[in-house]
């Protein structure tokens, strides 16, 4: 029997392979390799181990997101130097060879092509089978070969305009030839912009998919879930660490914390697997905060009846409409205004650009709501 790697980041990531291992891995064994998502990814691991589809769960804290600045300029160098000798595919082989034994493997399952390892991942997609699963709305856009001018002073879009034209990754979403040997799985794949891939199939199709056996690999994995009262909430908050955007996020999240007071008596809290901050509700209010490791498609077919609040334009939007539920979503008056001249790595949306994503991915199940 054949045998894969998946190589999972985060909850998000995890979720979308078991259902990718219902509906297509089921014929061979696999092996997980659990890294850390910007340093508070490492509990993966044990969820990992909670499928019971996995031989082997390899874990490293050893990830290129949480080395110090020393380590990775050296790793750089060290890829600038490959990439003159023509040789990015022997240095990705020897850097996964650090966590894995390559030669067992005859696939890999990513979330995305951005990350060092994801991405050295895809540069092999010509000797193995390579499937990149969806990592979120940026998937959507149209990924140039160049810098946009609004960003030319941007560090981030520097580092990834650089490692996508060497031939290694691709942050900042810029467009990277080894995608052509990939298989994309998306839910909306009429709607990609970027279709430079082997193939592009639907993700979460009914047709294939062994529901019951997803059912039993979720309950296994997140039993926290019976201990929530999800049916006493008036709505739930999906959010996003501002801090993507501004440095200076108090004026924002009181904003949002005001407008929940004013509004709601219960409400689930599910906060960004990368967001560390607090919120400050009002002491009426009963909060349920979902763990972090549970990700927020495992919620949907709880939140029949309820508000939907998602801040800003998020990917989880797109699956209302397969859910028939309706979300709001929460945008900020200024926030914009302030990211541009903060030189943040993203920029949130400007209004039109929100309506235009609410029209694109969910259609009639969404309004947007500006504080």
């Amino acid at each position: 029997m054949s045998k894969g790697l998946a190589v999972i980041y985060d909850p998000h990531n995890l979720y979308q392979f078991v259902w990718y291992y219902c509906n297509h891995g089921k014929q061979k064994k696999w092996d997980a390799l659990s890294l850390p998502n910007g340093g508070r990814g490492e509990y993966m691991h044990s969820f990992c181990e909670d499928t019971g589809i996995f031989e082997h769960v390899y874990r490293s804290d050893n990830d290129f997101s949480v080395m110090e600045a020393k380590k990775k300029c050296v790793i750089v160098a060290q890829m600038f130097v490959n990439c003159i000798l023509g040789k990015q595919k022997d240095f990705c082989k020897k850097m996964l060879n650090q966590y894995v034994d390559l030669s067992e493997y005859d696939e890999i399952v990513v979330i995305a092509d951005v990350g060092i390892i994801s991405g050295a991942c895809v540069v092999l997609g010509e000797e193995k089978e390579v499937v990149i699963l969806e990592d979120g709305i940026n998937d959507y856009s149209i990924r140039p070969r160049w810098i946009p001018k609004t960003k030319l002073f941007s560090t981030y879009m520097w580092q990834g305009f650089i490692l996508a034209r060497m031939g290694y990754c691709s942050p900042g979403w810029f467009a990277f030839d080894a995608d052509r040997f990939c298989i994309k799985y998306c839910s909306q794949p009429d709607k990609m912009k970027y279709r430079k891939y082997k193939e592009m199939r639907q993700l979460y199709a009914e047709q294939g998919t062994d529901w019951k056996l997803f059912q039993e690999i979720l309950r296994r994995m997140y039993p926290a879930l019976e201990n929530y009262d999800l049916d006493a909430a008036d709505a739930v908050l999906f959010t996003r660490p501002l801090e993507d955007y501004v440095p200076e996020t108090d004026k924002y999240q009181k904003k949002l914390e005001d407008y929940i007071n004013k509004k709601y008596s219960n409400i689930i809290l599910k906060k960004h697997p990368r967001e560390c901050g607090k919120y400050e509700f009002s002491e009426k209010i009963n909060v349920q905060e979902i763990d972090n490791a549970i990700p927020a498609e495992a919620l949907l077919s709880y939140l029949k009846g309820k508000d939907i609040l998602i801040v800003t334009p998020s990917a989880i939007i797109m699956y209302m409409k397969a859910y028939n539920l309706k979300c709001k979503i929460i945008t900020f008056a200024g926030l914009y205004e302030d990211s541009l001249s903060s030189n943040s790595n993203y920029k949130p949306l400007t209004d039109n650009e929100v309506v235009e994503f609410g029209e694109t991915f969910a259609q009639n199940f969404y309004e947007v709501i500006n504080l």
